[in-house]
């Protein structure tokens, strides 16, 4: 009897009208309220904010394993750059292009895992421009 009863309860909420992301009451409702412009300029200032600071984390760990490959010796290249005339040039030619690299690496991966939901609006309200 339980079984029943959970299973009458499962198909009627499977058969609920849905409306993307977004739960529609039986009345055809919106639950979700509508993004102030405020709060929009809120909402992306925190999520440009998210993405700097995950893309200077990436930076930092870039510049750190450029520095490790140097310090280290790899491959004899601390050596090399220690007998170079001018050693900058070389030590700005291994560190930046791994640290852009780690800190794009970094920013992609912060927008795949970025915590922003549509907060306010369904996909129904922008496609039709409301």
């Amino acid at each position: 009897m339980i079984v029943d009863i959970l299973h009458m309860d499962l198909h009627r909420w499977l058969r609920q009208p849905r409306s993307g992301n977004a739960y529609r009451a039986s009345g055809g409702r919106d639950l979700k309220l509508k993004m102030t412009p405020e709060a929009a300029r809120l909402d992306h200032r925190q999520m440009l904010r998210f993405m700097a600071l995950n893309a200077a984390v990436g930076v930092l760990i870039g510049i750190c394993v450029g520095a490790a490959l140097i310090l280290l010796d790899i491959g004899g290249l601390g050596a090399r750059i220690g007998r170079a005339a001018n050693p900058a040039v070389p030590v700005l030619l291994v560190v930046v292009p791994i640290a852009s690299l780690f800190g794009a690496a970094a920013a992609a991966s912060a927008i795949l895992m970025m915590p922003y939901e549509k907060k306010f609006r369904d996909d129904e309200d922008d496609a039709r421009g409301e």
